[in-house]
Formats: C-alpha cells, structure tokens, sequence
C-alpha cells in the first residue's frame, strides 16, 4: 500500500496521507514519499492547486514515534532537515495555492503541515495539539511563528506549554482556520475550495500568497513598494485584461495563466 497517493482531479493535484493505521505519522518512508508527491504536484503543469489531506480517522499524528527517533539526540536536526523542513518550505514557497483538509487530530509537526496550507478547513472532529511539551521536546515544524501569526503570542504559549488540544469549532473561533464542516462535508468542500482556487489567475495568486508570506514582518515602506512592483507585473498579464473585461460584461472570466 502506497504511503502517499497523488490524483489529480480537474486542476487540483489531490494528496493524501495514506497510513491510516498510524494516524498517518511522518516515518522515513512516508516523509519521502511525501515530499516527492508534492515536488510531483508542483511539476505538473495540469496541476494549478494542492490539496493535503489524510486517510482514515485523523490528519496526521507527527513525527512517528520509536527508539531510534529518541536516541537521536542531537542528529535530530539532520534527520528534520531531510524531512519536516523541506517539506514545509516547499509548500509555503510553492507558486501554487495549498488547501489543507483536517479529518481528526493533527499532533506535533502534523500541526505544522496542517498549518503549511493557504486555506485550512478542518472537519468537525478536528484537533490541533502541540504535544512536543509532553514529551520533554520543543516546536518543530514551523509551528512555532505559524501559530503565533494566527492567534496570537499569548494564545500559542497555551497551546504550546499545555500540549492540551484545540478542537475545531475552537481553531475556527479563534482565527487557525479558515472554516469548519461537518465531517463528511470536508474532502467535498475541501475540492471545491481548491477548484474555485485553480480557476483563479495563477499569476496573481502566486503573488498574493508570497505577499502574505513576507510582508508580515517588512517596514510599511517595503510592503507598499511591493505591492506596487507586483501590481506593476499583475497589469501586464493577459489575465488581468480578461478580468477587466469580464467585469464590464458582467460575466465569470476565463483565466489562462497568460
């Protein structure tokens, strides 16, 4: 059984964690084939949007647990930086827009690939635990600025200290996801998220999500300088004059990606 499955689905390259017996934990094996199912979708000029999501009864569990991943010791760096790391960077650096689909738990640096996605819909038996504290560890995972963005310093110290879980109606109230649906609502809604998304100007997507990215922390002179410079390439773009043309024809537009 493959540890990760790639289908992809109109213009959605559809990923799915598929160790259900583990709660999908991140292993060797499942991290690799992870990160090439991403590298796959990103390559895949038919793939416009990723979406993440996971078999069975939850998300993803975190990194998988065992005596070699305890005796590490301080190698555990290397072992993150060929795994969770790249992972991550790939998926928030990607062009490409990423929807994350939470069926059940996402625990430890499940949380940070929960996370990793541009829109985060979770079903309503979802949870987001940071459960490194329990086990004498710390953040991994990009966790430890992704949660803070979201809900705030005070809020992500709880999260982290206590290691206590945050259901889905909470992540939701609180501003760590975008919505939440009933269980067996959530891959339906989840595609439907991600088609709207690949039917978007690809262009101005990628744009937008690296302005996200990288104005949170930039002086307010360099973020409008980058707005501008991106606007500047936005309106050169065919997609821009069928958007402007649709809105005066009072009809949907057709993006090319031109």
């Amino acid at each position: 059984m493959a540890h990760v499955t790639l289908e992809v689905v109109g213009k959605v390259g559809v990923i799915t964690l598929n160790t259900p017996e583990t709660y999908n934990a991140l292993g060797p094996q499942m991290s690799a084939d992870l990160l090439k199912a991403v590298d796959d979708a990103i390559a895949d000029d038919r793939i416009r949007v990723l979406l993440i999501t996971g078999a069975g009864k939850g998300f993803c569990s975190g990194a998988q647990m065992g005596e070699d991943i305890f005796a590490s010791g301080g190698n555990i760096a290397a072992m993150m930086d060929a795994t969770i790391t790249p992972l991550i960077v790939r998926l928030r650096t990607s062009d490409k827009p990423v929807v994350t689909a939470i069926n059940g738990p996402a625990a430890g640096a499940g949380v940070g690939l929960a996370l990793a996605g541009d829109i985060v819909i979770a079903g309503t038996s979802a949870q987001f635990i940071l459960s490194f504290v329990r086990l004498g560890a710390t953040l991994d995972g990009a966790t430890s600025a992704i949660i803070q963005r979201a809900i705030g310093p005070f809020r992500a110290r709880g999260m982290a200290m206590l290691g206590e879980p945050l259901r889905a109606a909470e992540a939701e109230a609180c501003g760590l996801v975008w919505k939440t649906v009933a269980d067996d609502a959530l891959l339906g809604e989840a595609l439907r998220l991600a088609t709207r998304l690949a039917d978007g100007p690809p262009a101005a997507m990628a744009m937008i999500k690296r302005q996200i990215e990288e104005c949170w922390a930039m002086p307010l002179a360099d973020v409008l300088a980058l707005e501008a410079g991106n606007q500047a390439k936005a309106f050169v773009t065919a997609d821009l004059r069928e958007g402007a043309t649709a809105f005066v024809e009072k009809r949907a537009p057709r993006f090319t990606g031109r």
